[in-house]
C-alpha cells in the first residue's frame, strides 16, 4: 500500500515539522514505543494554531491517549475537554499534563464540568465511552477534534456540532488511513484492505462523504498527517 504522498514529499514535510520540545519528544517515543496512537506533531500543531486563530476559549476531544493533542491545544489557553476509557492512558495523560504545569481534573461524571472557561488552559479528562459521556456535556466548544474509535466518527460529529458554536472548527484525524481509504473507494484490493483494518476503513469512507457534504459545515479533506479533515460550522443548524 503507498504512502499518501511521495517519500521525497513526505521527507521534506517531516523535516518542515515545528521542532518539538523535551516533553514532546518524550511522548512522541512513548506512543512509539507501546503502540499508541497519536495525531502527527503537524496536526496538534495545527489544532494549537485554530485554537490560537479563533481565540478558542473551549474545545472538545475526542480521544485524549496520553494527552499529546490535548498539550498542545492547552499551550494555547484553551481548556479542553478530553474523552478516553483507558485508565493506564489517562494515568499517563495527567503526569505528562501537570509536568507542564497544566491543571488536570480527571471524572466520570460530565455534568460536574463548568461550562464557563478558566482562561488558563484547563484540562478536563471525562473516563468513559464518548458516546455515553459527550451527551451529557454542556457547551458551547469553539473546537473539537475527532481522533478516536473510527467506525464512530459520524456519531462524534453529530453529537459535538450541537456543542459548537457558529464559527467553530472541526478537525478529523486519520481520514485517508494511509492511502487505505481512497484505495477501497476506487475498489483497488477492497476485500484486502477491509480484512485487515476491519470496518474502519469503510466507515471512515462513510463519513468523509457525509463531513464534505454535511448542511451546517464547510469542510475539506487534506493528506495533513495520515489524512486531516478540517471544516468550519457555518450555521447553527445542528
Amino acid at each position: 500500500m503507498p504512502d499518501i504522498l511521495t517519500d521525497v514529499t513526505s521527507e521534506y514535510l517531516a523535516s518542515m515539522e515545528p521542532p518539538a520540545d523535551d516533553l514532546v519528544a518524550e511522548m512522541e517515543t512513548h506512543a512509539a514505543e507501546d503502540g499508541i496512537p497519536i495525531a502527527s506533531r503537524s496536526v496538534a500543531t495545527l489544532q494549537a494554531i485554530l485554537a490560537r486563530g479563533t481565540d478558542a476559549d473551549r474545545a472538545l476531544e475526542f480521544g485524549t491517549a496520553i494527552g499529546y493533542s490535548t498539550l498542545h491545544v492547552a499551550r494555547t489557553g484553551t481548556d479542553v475537554v478530553t474523552t478516553e476509557v483507558d485508565g493506564e492512558r489517562i494515568d499517563a495523560a495527567v503526569d505528562y499534563l501537570e509536568r507542564d504545569g497544566i491543571d488536570v481534573t480527571v471524572t466520570d461524571d460530565p455534568t460536574t464540568i463548568d461550562a464557563e472557561p478558566t482562561g488558563d488552559g484547563t484540562v478536563f479528562i471525562v473516563e468513559g465511552p464518548a458516546l455515553e459521556t459527550v451527551p451529557r456535556l454542556d457547551g458551547p466548544f469553539d473546537l473539537v477534534f475527532l481522533d478516536a474509535i473510527k467506525s464512530e466518527y459520524e456519531e462524534y460529529l453529530a453529537e459535538s456540532l450541537s456543542l459548537l458554536t457558529a464559527g467553530g472548527m472541526v478537525v478529523a484525524d486519520n481520514l485517508l488511513r494511509g492511502g487505505r481509504v481512497a484505495a477501497a473507494a476506487a475498489d483497488t484490493e477492497t476485500e484486502d484492505i477491509e480484512a485487515e483494518y476491519g470496518s474502519s476503513v469503510a466507515a471512515l469512507r462513510e463519513f468523509n462523504e457525509v463531513f464534505v457534504d454535511h448542511d451546517a459545515l464547510e469542510a475539506v479533506i487534506t493528506p495533513q498527517g495520515d489524512g486531516t479533515g478540517v471544516a468550519v460550522k457555518t450555521s447553527d443548524a445542528p
